[in-house]
């Protein structure tokens, strides 16, 4: 008898909880509809053009990309041998 018990109390309670998202996402709906009112279609049919309206311009010739070439690079040896001569330096 108190398993029913419980499970009835639980039903109640999940009955409360979806009445109660139900009220909520009704709220959230009417809200909606009121931001979405505020943008208006058109509903005018559109004028049909003729063929001769149209612009037949071809598009900008598009040319092929070049290749990357890669970064040009100072040589190692020669940055190094500017480099001072460590017997100059005094270890501590």
């Amino acid at each position: 008898m108190t398993q029913l018990n419980q499970v009835t109390q639980q039903n109640a309670s999940s009955s409360e909880e979806l009445a109660a998202t139900a009220e909520e996402m009704s709220s959230q709906a009417e809200q909606l509809q009121q931001s979405m009112s505020f943008f208006t279609l058109d509903s005018s049919p559109k004028p049909t053009t003729s063929g001769s309206s149209i612009d037949h311009r071809s598009s900008p010739s598009r040319q092929p990309p070049r290749p990357v070439q890669p970064p040009a690079r100072k040589a190692f040896a020669h940055s190094m041998a500017s480099a001072p001569d460590e017997s100059e330096f005094t270890r501590f």
